[in-house]
């Protein structure tokens, strides 16, 4: 079952893509955007950092749209951290203009959200917007080739500074063994596991197994 924290992301997220392409409206997007929100486009230069330069830019990238037919979309969720949620919007759309062809493209827009400091639950502020276009100079094949290249890179450097133990202690974790099975493994009575274990708190600063898992699934799957 998913999270009530995805789902919100989510929503937040189609909702952003809607009201920019569909509707031409702004203003729900920046009720979203936080004093520290910083903006990457697709262009060399489009670039802003601060509420009010995003704002402005906005205005002025999007004053004279034309609004967008959705005709599919994807929005993949992602937690990052404990206060912050990364989306991932893949939206197919089609702009049609008096007396030319229709235009279509593929938008990929990564948004960042915080959770709201303070706030009642379910408050989120935009910190970082992405936005990209599709483009025929990467072929599917090479893209591939590129994430695969990533994920290797990512896992090679996963377990440093961790001893050949902990790094095992830790894959063993994240299979799912029990405390008793990995115990049983290593030839160690559960307490040591367990203060094994306590470091690896510690060191990663969270409070158990579970975190300490979705830590390692943060770094190793991150986008």
């Amino acid at each position: 079952m998913r999270s009530t924290a995805e789902n919100q992301i989510k929503i937040l997220s189609r909702k952003i893509m809607h009201t920019v392409f569909v509707e031409n409206r702004l203003d729900y997007v920046f009720s979203l955007l936080s004093p520290d929100i910083y903006y990457l486009g697709s262009g060399k230069y489009m670039q802003a950092e601060g509420k009010k330069k995003v704002e402005f830019f906005l205005n002025k990238a999007y004053r004279n749209f034309f609004p967008y037919t959705i005709t599919q979309e994807k929005y993949l969720a992602k937690r990052i951290g404990w206060h912050h949620w990364l989306c991932e919007a893949i939206v197919d759309m089609t702009m049609e203009t008096t007396g030319a062809k229709p235009h279509s493209e593929c938008r990929h827009e990564t948004f960042l959200f915080r959770r709201v400091k303070d706030a009642k639950p379910g408050e989120w502020e935009l910190v970082h917007v992405h936005t990209s276009v599709a483009s025929d100079r990467v072929s599917p094949e090479e893209m591939l080739a590129i994430q695969q290249a990533n994920r290797t890179r990512r896992n090679t450097h996963l377990y440093d500074g961790l001893t050949e133990r902990e790094k095992k202690l830790v894959q063993m974790l994240r299979s799912g063994m029990q405390i008793r099975d990995i115990a049983a493994a290593f030839g160690l009575a559960e307490i040591t596991i367990k203060k094994a274990l306590a470091k690896l708190y510690h060191r990663y600063n969270v409070k158990n197994r579970s975190r300490l898992c979705a830590y390692f699934d943060v770094q190793e799957n991150n986008f």
